[in-house]
């Protein structure tokens, strides 16, 4: 049972890891702001954050590919509806920051443009799991990858101390 478990210890540890660092260099490339290759707003974003149509105080609530749903503590300009979704064009939000952003009206739609990108009031609690949606897919596979990293080296370095108690004894 031993030999099986780290036999299966092996792959499982260096698939995790791959995966853990993985999601380690996503969250780092995030927080020094690495940009996507998403096309232009076109929205009036380039005139900067006075041509903003709606200004809310808000934390991500889910994200579901472009378009975020943002939890809405104050509104500061204009008016929008409950819950307010944005598209995003080039900007990346955190689940565990609350923002100022300036919403620009476009095709029926509010967005987020890079142009006049997010203003960070600080961190606070996520609004709910859902929030994580807006993490990368690669850093939440790592964050899953995590665990199974953990056990499985637990396994190997537990069994590799055995085996030195069997070449001693």
């Amino acid at each position: 049972m031993r030999r099986v478990l780290v036999v299966l210890a092996w792959p499982l540890a260096l698939l995790s890891g791959a995966l853990v660092v993985i999601g380690v260099l996503t969250v780092l490339l995030m927080a020094l702001g690495a940009e996507g290759d998403t096309p232009e707003c076109g929205c009036g974003a380039d005139e900067g954050p006075r041509r903003a149509d709606v200004v809310v105080q808000a934390r991500v609530a889910s994200r579901n590919g472009d378009d975020y749903l943002l939890d809405v503590s104050r509104v500061e300009k204009g008016r929008s509806r409950d819950p307010v979704v944005a598209r995003s064009y080039g900007v990346q939000l955190r689940p565990w920051r609350r923002y100022r952003l300036w919403l620009f009206r476009a095709r029926g739609e509010l967005n987020l443009s890079s142009d006049v990108g997010p203003e960070s009031l600080g961190l606070t609690v996520p609004a709910g799991l859902r929030a994580f949606a807006a993490v990368p897919d690669a850093a939440r596979v790592g964050f899953v990858a995590l665990p199974v990293l953990v056990v499985s080296v637990g396994i190997l370095l537990r069994e590799r101390g055995g085996w030195r108690r069997d070449l001693r004894g």
